[in-house]
């Protein structure tokens, strides 16, 4: 059973109110001498305590001001979201078991077994709770004069966590203060009696809300086609059909290309690889462009990117935009961010939560649209849903990956990769094929490419070696 269909179950089975709120009897004494009938959390702690969910110490106290462990908040969340309390080893810390399920639920990335007895932040404990939840750090606006993060802001939105509302009105969340018992107790007792999906999309293994501020989908799936050459077309207005290609064709006879019907070719420059995080320039990329340029195609550019940095995201795009400008007259059609995720736990990337990627995207974009290109962002349903916030990036136009007979995204986009199996005249191996919605402009009278084809940027970055096709760096 899926850990969210666990706690509904619990809930329902539990039959408790929805209000974030918990109701104890008011005639109701207290089992800890330290937490009176009256006070705003006994509720809570009460109800968690008649389940033997939470219990005093041996001197009859709850010690509600407390800090929570990093054991206590594990054993808490986990417990909350219904997964199975585990064996314990009484050789090892009694909380020792909990780490490796925090782990496979992605309540922590990593974690040191010495730091259990340490206390979380208010901001640990809410980052835990939420991916505990199945949501993800895309939020609106925070309502908290300290904290922005996502997740925060996601279980505010939810009920779950309040933060406090100071006397001038303003409210403070206090992410680096640790979290005391009662408000652990509270958080766990929401956790497993609000719903707190209500309103949301569910994709793969997370609750999404539905962003408001980007536009829905233009298309119907009776609007495409797909024809025995497994070419799609769309009934729906203007359309034409390209290819995206790398090193990994090598050699492409492109005046073949053209005459098979494809309008327009987007072509990789670089990348940075998702384990090492080096940078790498396509040796392929100059022919490329220049053999597209002379057989009439329309062009446009790419780049992986696999930036977990701002400050790497405008190192791609300098080094991007160096490779492309011999180009300029010629490029009609977008240069775009290709931000993929790769790799699972061994990414560079793992763990690098949807706010900072789509920072990264965006100052990559955003440096292509100050030199005077089309930028573009290319997503697929993982990366556009869960590690890409594209209220963040409406600015720029979309480019949407799903290899499918109709595209099922719920929001806009200019241009669809709608098959990585395409098969197309002067290219060897199979090539991924793409429908473009937009008629990008063309430049009025493009001067014809020198002879010889147009010279490469000097300085170029070394080849990757892991690509076919490419050379290794010189040795010294």
């Amino acid at each position: 059973m899926k850990k969210r269909a666990a706690v509904l179950l619990l809930a329902l089975l539990m039959a408790v109110s929805s209000s974030t709120t918990a109701m104890a009897d008011p005639g109701q004494l207290s089992p800890f001498a330290d937490l009176p009938a009256d006070h705003w959390s006994f509720s809570y702690v009460y109800d968690l305590y008649t389940q033997g969910v939470v219990g005093g110490y041996p001197d009859g106290t709850f010690q509600r001001q407390g800090n929570v462990t990093w054991g206590e908040a594990f054993k808490l969340i986990l417990l909350a979201v219904g997964v199975e309390d585990p064996e314990r080893d009484p050789e090892q810390h009694w909380a020792y078991p909990y780490i490796q399920p925090a782990l496979d639920n992605q309540l922590v990335w990593s974690f040191d077994e010495a730091s259990l007895d340490e206390a979380p932040t208010r901001l640990n404990v809410a980052r835990m709770a939420a991916r505990a939840l199945d949501l993800t750090d895309i939020s609106g606006e925070s309502p908290y004069i300290d904290c922005g993060d996502g997740y925060v802001v996601e279980l505010f939105e939810k009920g779950i966590m309040e933060g406090t509302v100071e006397p001038d009105g303003n409210r403070w969340f206090y992410p680096d203060q640790p979290i005391t018992r009662e408000e652990m107790a509270t958080v766990v007792w929401r956790m497993m009696n609000v719903d707190a999906t209500q309103g949301m999309m569910r994709f793969s293994n997370y609750w999404l809300d539905v962003l408001e501020d980007v536009p829905p989908a233009a298309f119907t799936p009776e609007q495409f086609s797909i024809d025995e050459q497994g070419r799609a077309s769309y009934s729906g207005g203007y359309f034409v059909r390209g290819v995206d290609v790398s090193g990994h064709k090598q050699d492409i006879d492109w005046n073949a290309v053209a005459r098979d019907g494809i309008d327009f070719a987007i072509i990789r420059a670089g990348n940075r690889t998702y384990g090492s995080g080096l940078l790498f320039e396509d040796s392929y990329f100059h022919r490329n462009m220049q053999g597209a340029i002379a057989a009439g195609l329309d062009v446009g550019a790419y780049f992986f990117s696999n930036a977990i940095t701002v400050e790497e995201a405008i190192e791609e795009a300098d080094m991007f935009l160096a490779m492309v400008e011999p180009y300029r007259q010629y490029i009609t059609y977008p240069v775009v961010c290709d931000w993929e995720y790769l790799g699972g736990k061994n990414s560079r990337a793992y763990g690098v939560d949807a706010s900072v990627i789509t920072e990264c995207v965006a100052a990559f974009c955003q440096r292509v649209a100050d030199a005077g290109y089309q930028p573009m962002v290319y997503f697929n349903d993982y990366c556009g849903y869960v590690k890409m916030d594209l209220s963040k990036l409406t600015q720029f136009d979309f480019w949407y990956a799903e290899y499918a007979d109709a595209p099922a995204c719920i929001y806009d986009f200019q241009m669809w990769q709608y098959s990585s199996k395409g098969n197309v005249a002067g290219i060897t191996s199979s090539v991924d094929m793409n429908l473009c919605f937009v008629p990008y402009p063309k430049p009025s009278e493009p001067d014809p490419l020198p002879t010889g084809g147009v010279p490469g940027p000097s300085g170029a970055l070394p080849a990757d070696p892991s690509q076919p096709g490419q050379t290794s760096p010189a040795l010294p």
